[in-house]
């Protein structure tokens, strides 16, 4: 069987398409449109209560929500666990560390940047909230930058799943120019993006044919 992804162009799906093509398990994609009431397909909202991409339909049938704990999920159940540290290491601490940091602190708060409008329920508060918002993301981005300081991952010498959330924002933040574009985070950024399973995901996303 094959799964089946449900997301949209540049959403929180691409972390899980970065996972998914890495590790070179057969998938679909279901193009979600629209927002909150308005959600296409309507039965999405089935699967997903809050209206949110991306959630991913398993072989089984189970439902997964949340792009951090999808691409920790199929992680562990494909590529032989090549994508995560040792169970039980030092560096399977760091590793949730910065799965949890990515998750709960950095993406919520890019969230106030592209959706100023679930913040408050009116218009005229927008740049206030965006402009503040600037500041705490940057200073979070920073001890991102710092964390590498010149290494290209996060933790230990290869490639994990926190490399691949990373990439992503690191993707969505490449032509913000209020973002503070570090060098090492550049580094960072210019070699995981150029990897032949990201770039391919990259590619599908800019050629407008998502599905």
């Amino acid at each position: 069987m094959t799964m089946t992804l449900y997301g949209r162009p540049w959403s929180g799906s691409i972390g899980v398409e970065f996972v998914l093509e890495e590790l070179a398990v057969p998938y679909q994609r279901v193009l979600v449109t629209g927002y909150r009431e308005a959600i296409q397909p309507a039965s999405f909202a089935e699967l997903n209560p809050l209206r949110q991409v991306p959630v991913l339909v398993s072989d089984d049938g189970a439902v997964l929500t949340e792009s951090a704990a999808i691409m920790m999920v199929l992680a562990g159940r494909h590529g032989e666990g090549r994508l995560l540290p040792v169970s039980g290491s030092a560096e399977e601490a760091e590793h949730l560390r910065w799965m949890f940091y990515l998750a709960a602190t950095v993406y919520p708060t890019s969230m106030q940047v592209f959706h100023p409008e679930n913040y408050t329920d009116e218009p005229a508060h927008h740049d206030g909230i965006k402009a503040r918002t600037w500041t705490v993301l940057n200073q979070q981005w920073r001890v991102l930058s710092e964390a590498l300081d010149g290494k290209l991952h996060l933790v230990g010498d290869s490639l994990t799943v926190a490399d691949l959330y990373l990439a992503m924002f690191a993707q969505w933040f490449e032509t913000m120019d209020k973002i503070d574009d570090d060098p090492r985070m550049r580094s960072f950024r210019e070699h995981h993006l150029a990897r032949d399973p990201v770039a391919r995901v990259i590619a599908r996303h800019q050629s407008g044919d998502w599905v």
